[in-house]
């Protein structure tokens, strides 16, 4: 029991937490409040609950398929085994997920607990049977779902219990960095991973060229800053975003040389997640005024 404890409050890392969770659906509620203003401050907290306790499931299962898969053990000498107990705390994280789904489905209406279903279905097909997203090119594109639009809209229509088409394209914004944010994220795995067969983007396109396509994520996702504010769907205040441009050109530049040395790559990927914590806070204040 103690071991299951501890595995609990290890799980609770701030990649998740923050990253690939928590700006999503605080960017949901506050466009909710912006556009309809409607926001329930008991069913944000309560949802909250529920996305702290899918995002536990989401860790637990990439742990423990990862482990089964082989991927985590390549390099690595002695390495402490991945028990089955993390397996079923993930199940068990989901299933209190999947309460506190079906108990806001009675307060905001049926869709909420379609969103709460393909966040698990995204959750365990990433890595688990027989589809393992991730060993077949697709992992990104869940990833990017599933914390952009899904996260987002299910955090809108939990307070707003309708969809409409701005948050719709708001979400853009998150599923564009989380993409670039897991392809970045594979670089320094790139040989591990094509040893044990997955097949996610980086191994298919090769270092690089994955780094190239990073490249040309920023500037589609500048694009999309452009027609977004051109067209007055985002906040005048989200001007601010073109000065994270240096940011953006020294992960970019960092990643083009460093592919090769996974610890110097790093830094690469740390200056993408200052820029998406950036951004996604100047969104979020940005509805919220």
């Amino acid at each position: 029991m103690d071991r299951i404890v501890l595995n609990f409050f290890t799980l609770l890392r701030y990649r998740f937490m923050l990253i690939a969770g928590l700006l999503p659906y605080i960017l949901g509620a506050v466009i909710s409040f912006y556009l309809r203003e409607r926001f329930d401050i008991s069913l944000f907290f309560t949802g909250l609950a529920g996305i702290l306790f899918a995002l536990i499931g989401v860790e637990c299962f990439n742990e423990f398929f990862d482990w089964k898969l082989g991927s985590d053990r390549v390099f690595q000498l002695n390495q402490k085994p991945v028990e089955n107990s993390t397996f079923f705390l993930g199940i068990g994280a989901f299933f209190i997920a999947l309460l506190i789904g079906i108990f806001l489905t009675m307060k905001s209406g049926f869709p909420i607990i379609i969103f709460s279903v393909i966040g698990f279905l995204a959750a365990f097909f990433y890595l688990g049977p027989p589809f393992r997203f991730t060993y077949r090119g697709l992992g990104e594109i869940v990833i990017s779902l599933s914390y952009g639009p899904f996260m987002t809209l299910g955090s809108y229509y939990l307070q707003a219990q309708q969809i409409d088409i701005l948050p719709i394209f708001v979400s853009l914004i998150p599923a564009i960095l989380l993409f670039a944010i897991s392809i970045m994220n594979e670089v320094p795995d790139y040989f591990q991973d094509k040893l044990v067969g997955k097949k996610n983007l980086c191994v298919r396109l090769g270092q690089k060229n994955t780094v190239m396509l990073y490249g040309g994520i920023v500037v589609l996702f500048y694009i999309i800053l452009t027609f977004g504010l051109l067209g007055k769907k985002f906040p005048p205040i989200a001007w601010i975003v073109f000065a994270c441009l240096p940011i953006s050109f020294l992960s970019f530049i960092t990643g083009i040389r460093t592919y090769q040395n996974p610890y110097r790559f790093v830094s690469a990927i740390r200056y993408l997640i200052i820029k998406y914590i950036l951004v996604m806070s100047i969104f979020i204040v940005g509805y919220s005024q």
